[in-house]
């Protein structure tokens, strides 16, 4: 039976998370100032780690066609901008 988790993430950077096999990532969000985002999961499944990066507006190089925007966040009040992204393999973001 299918189920929505949500995953906490760093501020920044690039992170691994332990999901259910097949979750679907369905929202980024901030509560209470912690970036999470929330999938629709089956927690009968085997976990695989996944790859997300938190990156600032204007932040270094990547390559957009190896990443899926998955959303993008405002935090404190406005003053910062974060956007996530998850890369077509856990690789590519190292």
């Amino acid at each position: 039976m299918s189920r929505i988790y949500k995953y906490l993430l760093t501020f920044t950077g690039v992170q691994e998370i332990e999901m259910p096999k097949g979750a679907q990532v369905i929202h980024v969000g901030v509560q209470s100032e912690v970036i999470c985002i929330w999938a629709i999961v089956d927690p009968a499944q085997p976990t695989e780690r996944r790859s997300f990066a938190i990156l600032a507006t204007g932040q270094p190089d990547f390559d957009p066609k190896i990443v899926h925007h998955l959303g993008s966040v405002i935090m404190t009040g406005g003053a910062l901008v974060r956007h996530v992204f998850e890369p077509a393999t856990a690789k590519e973001l190292r």
